[in-house]
């Protein structure tokens, strides 16, 4: 009686996929989700990339657009990045600065930014900041 039920639980494969798919699925999850993290912070940092050496470059030329270089840089920012990736308080300019390879004449902008996780629960934990950084050289 117990072998017969034992037979029929082993040859029975209605649930088979299912179960497939449940192991696959504790494995490929937590794969496809760090990917996207990943990717995620790599976009953030290009972004805060792109707009440190925009702003560098605004301020250099003495653009009318930059004449509060944080409120140019966060406003820049939104084009690519969430809103409130970037803040005032997270925009650094130097004027007079020296970079690698260039004199004391340069424009020195560093942005920081800590808001890059999709997962909310990601952001609140993260300590590390996102920082980029650019110079160009001042008009004379």
């Amino acid at each position: 009686m117990i072998r017969g039920w034992m037979r029929r639980l082993r040859d029975h494969r209605s649930g088979a996929a299912a179960l497939e798919f449940a192991l696959v699925m504790l494995a490929f999850l937590p794969l496809s989700l760090g990917m996207i993290e990943v990717g995620l912070l790599l976009w953030t940092h290009n972004a805060l990339q792109t707009t440190a050496n925009f702003t560098a470059r605004c301020v250099a030329i003495s653009s009318p657009a930059c004449t509060n270089a944080a409120s140019y840089a966060v406003s820049t920012s939104q084009n690519w990045l969430q809103t409130g990736a970037l803040t005032s308080s997270g925009v650094v300019v130097q004027t007079g600065a020296s970079c690698a390879g260039g004199s004391g004449n340069m424009v020195k902008v560093t942005l920081s930014s800590t808001s890059f996780s999709a997962i909310p629960m990601l952001s609140e934990l993260s300590t590390n900041a996102l920082t980029a950084s650019a110079c160009y050289p001042a008009s004379p």
